[in-house]
């Protein structure tokens, strides 16, 4: 995906951001303009002063002071409104931007993450740095270049034997631009892995702080926590050691041109006028450097956004489940885990899925409601949907609301509590301190595992979905509550398709069919 596309996709308006690209370059000129006249103006002046003494007038500082005074509200205005344009239309892109990464997390469009955190990377790091394109790479490299060419061009104008050292600073920065661009986009190619894998290391590490605390004493852990960070940290110094050596390069060649420019026989003015335009020039072209380093970051994340056509037609819709040479895999790149699988389910159906360790039964259903792209054959399936995952996931709410959020109706206060019934955690809800309102989760009550499972199968209740999945959905209750719960589901879910990833007696017992996957 190119970002133009993205843009056009998001129905982004160009006007402002062409706007602030005009506004850019009216307040590089103004700028170095204003650096110039002043030079030239200060030395004039004194010169006038000078010959002042001996009797000689006619310096006019009228015209000189309000060309000055016109260039430094230029200078202001142009930057303020620029500013107030491209941060505008920026706030824009992001409210736009999250919300297409958002959906497109939750309807399968584009590569899914392989985790939560690699969709946190998605909507939160992915985000910022697209939405700061046009102010980390189109910026800075037109405000470059316009202040590589501008001195040249006074020069080409005011003393033509200047102009060749007045060049040394662009063809430098241009030089180096070409020279050091593919180490540039290696480098930020290995950072954007590294900062991933950093992440994912220190998020595991905090997972297992109290596993690791039972082998590694404080100064251990510590270490690994630096190891983590490590390869990042050896990757971050060498592009900051990579951009000191090319500010130095840039130095020196501004260095040799000053020098230059100031032994060639210019009048005083003139010669302040380059001097001064010219030390302004190397504090623009120095942002530019990273150029290749912030495009190369910019492409990475935009290859991880969703793409922007439509869900694809292998997610049609139908009142039963048909699935046809069904192949899958954890990743899109990995071979396929069990053999081709095909069945028809209709409503009432209810099965289990079984087979090996291994053999991808949690990937299956993952794939059947479209949370990971199949690998080959065809899915027709209901339109609503619902899944209680091994490790159920609810959000840190108020426990109506993290109950119902998302259902297509709110239930009535009725049909909550026959759900909590039906799971058997209405008396310890009512025990909460404010019952079904009390904050459950982070900062809240803080249920057991098996209750946020049950929770999550609650939920499920309340949502009614045509096709229900359930992946091991009574492990680790007690063999009684569970017979109890597996019984009240497969009633509750009579008129429905019910799939239960399980191998233990109870839902045995109450679904006798199964579909075997096979290596």
């Amino acid at each position: 995906m190119t970002l133009r596309a993205l843009f056009k996709h998001l129905n982004v308006k160009m006007t402002p951001l062409v706007l602030a690209l005009v506004l850019t370059i009216i307040m590089t000129l103004s700028s170095l303009g204003l650096l110039a006249l002043s030079g030239w103006f200060l030395s004039a002046a004194s010169i006038a002063g000078l010959a002042a003494l001996s009797g000689a007038f006619g310096f006019n500082i009228l015209q000189p002071s309000s060309m000055i005074r016109g260039l430094a509200v230029s200078r202001t205005l142009s930057r303020y409104v620029e500013r107030l344009l491209s941060h505008d239309a920026t706030l824009r892109v992001v409210v736009k931007l999250r919300r297409f990464i958002f959906d497109g997390l939750l309807d399968g469009v584009g590569h899914r993450p392989s985790n939560d955190q690699e969709a946190l990377d998605r909507l939160v790091q992915d985000a910022s740095v697209v939405e700061g394109a046009l102010l980390r790479t189109l910026l800075p490299l037109v405000g470059a270049i316009i202040a590589g060419l501008f001195v040249p061009i006074l020069a080409a104008v005011v003393a033509p034997s200047a102009v060749i050292p007045t060049l040394i600073p662009l063809a430098v920065f241009i030089g180096t631009l070409i020279i050091r661009r593919k180490g540039y986009r290696d480098l930020a190619e290995r950072i954007d892995v590294q900062s991933r894998r950093a992440r994912n290391r220190a998020i595991a590490l905090a997972d297992g702080r109290y596993e690791l605390q039972l082998a590694f004493d404080d100064r251990e852990l510590s270490e690994l926590t630096r190891d983590a960070y490590k390869p990042l940290a050896d990757l971050r110094l060498a592009k900051v050691s990579r951009e000191l050596t090319d500010k130095i390069c840039m130095g020196v060649a501004h260095a040799v041109s000053l020098v230059w420019i100031a032994i060639l026989p210019i009048d005083l003015p003139v010669l302040v006028a380059l001097l001064i335009s010219s030390l302004g020039v190397g504090e623009l072209l120095i942002p530019g450097i990273l150029v290749s380093f912030e495009s190369r970051r910019v492409e990475l994340s935009l290859e991880r956004l969703p793409h922007t056509q439509d869900t694809p037609a292998s997610q049609s819709h139908a009142e039963e489940l048909h699935v046809s040479d069904l192949e899958f895999c954890p990743t899109p790149n990995s071979e396929p885990l069990c053999a081709p699988v095909s069945f028809q389910l209709r409503v009432g159906n209810h099965i289990r899925l079984t087979g090996p360790s291994g053999v991808g039964k949690t990937t299956c259903l993952k794939t059947l409601i479209g949370l990971l792209p199949k690998h080959a054959g065809t899915i027709f399936k209901p339109q609503t949907i619902g899944l209680v995952e091994q490790t159920p996931w609810l959000p840190s709410d108020v426990l109506w609301r993290s109950l119902t959020l998302g259902l297509p109706e709110q239930p009535s206060e009725a049909e909550f509590w026959r759900a909590l019934k039906l799971v058997e955690l209405d008396e310890w809800v009512r025990n909460l301190p404010n019952q079904e309102r009390t904050w459950i989760g982070t900062d809240g009550v803080m249920p057991s595992g098996g209750q946020w499972r049950r929770l999550a199968i609650a939920r499920l209740i309340l949502q009614k979905p045509q096709l229900a999945l359930l992946d091991e959905p009574t492990e680790g209750l007690e063999e009684e509550l569970a017979f109890r719960l597996m019984e009240r589901l497969v009633d509750e879910f009579k008129e429905r398709i019910l799939i239960v990833v399980s191998h233990r007696d109870e839902a045995t017992r109450f679904i006798p069919d199964e579909i075997r996957l096979t290596p």
